[in-house]
Formats: structure tokens, sequence, C-alpha cells
């Protein structure tokens, strides 16, 4: 066999094993799957951030004012209904109550940290930034009782008889 019949051959053969292969690679246009819809928000849904606020996630839009032991003040540009809602599916146990322009959670537990018990006020406000809502988050956990006291040192410490009557009246200022 000479040369170029082994060429042709072998090319031949190359795009023969090329069509067969690809063949079975090529999709009809009925059977692609149908590509994934985007990721959309419903109407006025918040997005969680990163920050926190005693275990309780913040909006992603949230702005840390200012935080203390017990409290952290947020400021929003989302309604206070939306930001009360969000906080809602973030807690468990407590009572809601709403007002004309406050909304009060109260004794409310954060399903990231069940050990803490959290008191969140949202209210309505309108600034020129932009600030539609402010919230107010109170960490009111009750403090363990100190172990190794009697309730009757209890009361003594809190300068009060068993009896809960103040113990020096001039001790009251």
């Amino acid at each position: 066999m000479g040369t170029r019949r082994r060429l042709i051959l072998g090319t031949a053969l190359a795009l023969l094993a090329w069509v067969s292969g690809c063949g079975s690679c090529t999709r009809k246009q009925d059977d692609a799957p149908a590509p994934a819809p985007p990721d959309k928000l419903a109407a006025n849904e918040v997005v969680e951030g990163k920050e926190r606020a005693f275990g309780l996630p913040l909006p992603r839009a949230a702005r840390v004012n200012v935080r203390f032991d017990t409290t952290v003040h947020v400021v929003l540009a989302i309604e206070r209904e939306d930001v009360a809602a969000f906080v809602r599916a973030r807690v468990n146990d407590g009572s809601v109550v709403v007002g004309p322009s406050i909304t009060t959670l109260a004794n409310v537990v954060p399903r990231l940290d069940p050990a803490r018990v959290l008191t969140v006020e949202v209210r309505s406000v309108k600034l020129a930034d932009g600030t539609r809502s402010e919230m107010v988050v109170r960490d009111v956990t009750p403090l363990a009782p100190e172990p190794g006291l009697t309730n009757e040192q209890r009361w003594q410490k809190a300068g009060l008889t068993s009896q809960g009557k103040v113990s020096d009246p001039s001790h009251l200022q």
C-alpha cells in the first residue's frame, strides 16, 4: 500500500470516528434543558446580611449606628412593616404589638441564639438620607442567679429583707 493510500485511509477513519462520536453528542432543541430562571426577590422581601445583634440577623441594608452592652441601634432604608416581618421570620416565642408608628416584638428568642431573650422596637422615620425606619434591639436575657447563695442571702445582697422590704432606709440614694 502506498503512502498516499495510507494517508487517505487514515484520514477517512479519523473523520468517520469523529462524525460517529459527535453525532451522539448533539441534542435536539426539544431535549435541551430549560435555562434556570434568575433568582428574584419577592415583593418587599428583605435580604439577610452578615451583621448580627445578639444572635439576630440584621438586613443587608441595615446600618448599625451604635452598639452598647445590651442595646444595638440600627437605621434602615426599608419600611417598618417589612423590617418587622423580617424580624418575625427569624425569632420564636414572645409577643408582637403593632402601633401606628412603632412595632414592638417583646421577649422574642432569636433562632440562631436560643439562649437569649430580646425586645425589638421598629419605628417609622422619614429622613432626607433615605432612612425609613430605625430598630432598637435590646438584650433582656435574665441574669443567671449567683450559685451557692440561699434565698435569704440573695435578698440581703439586693438590700432587702426576706419579706421584700428595704433593710436600711438610709441607703435609698
